[in-house]
């Protein structure tokens, strides 16, 4: 099933079944991997390894709700772009780079603002700096990792929506077809039996 919507045979009402928010799985399973990956860079930034296991969850779940929405924000430039919001589902690449290009820059621009200017947070040394940019290795190979995995998951999701989907139509198709069939003998039935009755009489 899932390989018969890849080639593209479904098309006009099971087409149009394809999920109305694809931006809902994108921010689910962008939360799910960006807060591992929150979880996973603790110890490249200063005061993060001596806090409290609850400061730690708290600051990184934060951190991962702004992902999120570069994630999402990303998606709806592309989306805007190229003028299709189901881009995820038919796998284009115009979009992807775009998504993965806007997001590098925000995160170049916040990390160098969070770090420098407004003194939010400050890298460990055991932090990896990339020349000129002044900015995080980490943060930037998380964008550079993450969105592809994210959005592979996304599209895996949204194609088996569809063939669930298409597949419960169809069973109920033949179903309504079926007890359609039935209602339809049923008076035939009932006049053929007034029909012989009289001529009995």
């Amino acid at each position: 099933m899932i390989e018969r919507i890849r080639q593209g045979a479904f098309i006009g009402k099971e087409y149009r079944r394809n999920p109305r928010f694809p931006e809902l799985p994108l921010a689910g399973f962008g939360f799910l991997a960006h807060f591992v990956w929150e979880m996973l860079q603790v110890p490249l930034f200063t005061g993060m390894a001596e806090a409290s296991h609850g400061s730690v969850v708290w600051l990184c779940t934060r951190a991962t709700g702004g992902d999120v929405l570069i994630l999402v924000a990303s998606f709806w430039l592309a989306s805007i772009a190229c003028g299709n919001r189901q881009w995820l589902l038919e796998g284009e690449r115009k979009p992807a780079v775009i998504l993965v290009v806007t997001a590098l820059v925000v995160t170049i621009a916040l990390e160098w603002l969070a770090t420098g200017p407004l003194e939010r947070w400050a890298y460990a040394d055991s932090m990896p700096i990339i020349p000129l940019l002044d900015v995080g290795l980490a943060p930037l190979l998380q964008w550079l990792l993450l969105p592809p995995l994210i959005m592979w998951l996304v599209r895996r999701h949204m194609l088996g929506h569809i063939a669930l989907r298409s597949d419960s139509s169809g069973y109920s198709s033949r179903n309504i077809g079926k007890s359609g069939q039935g209602k339809a003998l049923t008076p035939t039935r009932h006049i053929d039996e007034t029909r012989s009755s009289t001529q009995n009489r």
